[in-house]
């Protein structure tokens, strides 16, 4: 009966060992390594201004400009396609965003935000030369 307790728990050990799967210690550290660089990579907000950017994924160049809540004129810019502008920074409050083409069968496009500190957004224009919906992100 001893022996019988002694293989049985022998067995169950066996089967426990076979059942583990090897992993490659390369993968591991590729794993960390992405997480490590995820997390540098994160901005840390102390009431900062707003943001904003255009991406352009159409086929014309638009104009991007930035207008404030008392109408003042932030940032005009021209996106080539295939481009995005860089980040641009404006007073908290009601933004309009005008995205112009500069191709007169395109349809032109504002959007009004209420921006708050520590917010950014990103505005995208697809393929087809259409403005899809804005894409906020906060910052920590």
């Amino acid at each position: 009966m001893n022996n019988l307790l002694k293989f049985v728990a022998c067995l169950c050990l066996f089967f426990l060992a076979s059942s583990c799967s090897l992993e490659s210690l390369e993968d591991e550290n590729t794993n960390n390594s992405t997480k490590i660089s995820n997390t540098t990579t994160s901005v840390f907000c102390d009431n900062q201004d707003p943001q904003s950017r255009l991406v352009n994924n159409g086929t014309i160049t638009y104009t991007f400009t930035i207008i404030d809540i008392d109408q003042n004129v932030i940032e005009v810019l021209n996106v080539a396609p295939g481009t995005s502008s860089t980040w641009s920074s404006f007073n908290e409050g009601q933004t309009t965003f005008s995205i112009d083409g500069t191709d007169n069968n395109i349809k032109d496009s504002k959007i009004v935000l209420e921006m708050a500190t520590c917010t950014k957004v990103e505005i995208v224009i697809n393929s087809l030369n259409e403005v899809n919906e804005p894409i906020i992100l906060a910052l920590d």
